[in-house]
């Protein structure tokens, strides 16, 4: 016996209207649309609130007009509900303790670890489309972090020191480096760093940024480099 199972209209609206497919494919019109960088804590929330809306609302949730802030998309949700509309702000970043955007914190972590220009960021971001991090946000997360970076990098390097003296089993108060120098994307560079490493473990013991201003030649600022990585280790040892 066949046991018939009443079907509410919010039931039968749902039979008839079919899923849309997650595959989209764009248009030439629609190539200079809105592209932004998500969480994953956000891209959740934003379904859970799409969910819990479905359940208490008929009418579907419209995003008004998008703010960009850094690489973070802020804007609202809204539908047309004529007693009670139903009104949800929700960004693509979550906040950290700061009140920071964790996207943006963590672009700005990518940049200031890579090492990448400013200018170099810049044009990439502008040129993808996906917003740029501000100057002044920027400089305030690099002041902000620079002393953790300084004492990290001054762990990193005291550790490679020792574990270059210890691999010597007979140490006459010197020890082998290699050292190679990295100059800018131009021959009339502004700058360069010399970068030194153990001639055993080949880790990074020191880094010697050089301006041009203090020889003429690129050469010269390469052997000024590798005379003042010397000095910094007599002095260590």
């Amino acid at each position: 016996m066949k046991r018939m199972i009443p079907v509410t209209p919010r039931q039968k609206e749902f039979q008839e209207e079919p899923c849309p497919s997650t595959y989209i494919r764009s248009k030439k019109v629609d190539t200079n649309q809105h592209i932004f960088l998500t969480a994953e804590d956000s891209f959740k929330r934003l379904i859970s609130v799409v969910e819990w809306h479905a359940r208490c609302c008929k009418e579907k949730l419209k995003p008004t007009k998008m703010l960009k802030k850094g690489h973070v998309c802020k804007t609202s949700l809204k539908c047309n509900d004529k007693e009670t509309p139903h009104v949800f702000s929700w960004s693509s970043s979550p906040y950290l303790p700061t009140k920071d955007y964790l996207v943006n914190s963590r672009v700005n972590h990518g940049i200031t670890c890579s090492g990448i220009l400013p200018a170099v960021y810049k044009r990439f971001a502008q040129g993808s489309g996906i917003g740029v991090i501000s100057d002044e946000n920027r400089t305030s997360f690099f002041n902000v972090h620079s002393q953790h970076i300084q004492e990290e990098y001054k762990y990193s390097t005291d550790i490679a020191l020792l574990q270059e003296i210890a691999s010597y089993e007979e140490l006459d108060s010197k020890i082998d480096i290699m050292s190679d120098a990295r100059h800018g994307w131009r021959k009339n560079a502004k700058d360069t760093s010399v970068v030194c490493t153990g001639e055993k473990h080949i880790k990074l013991l020191v880094v010697n940024m050089l301006r041009k201003q203090w020889t003429l030649y690129l050469k010269d600022m390469r052997d000024l480099g590798q005379r003042r990585s010397s000095t910094i280790y007599m002095k260590m040892m």
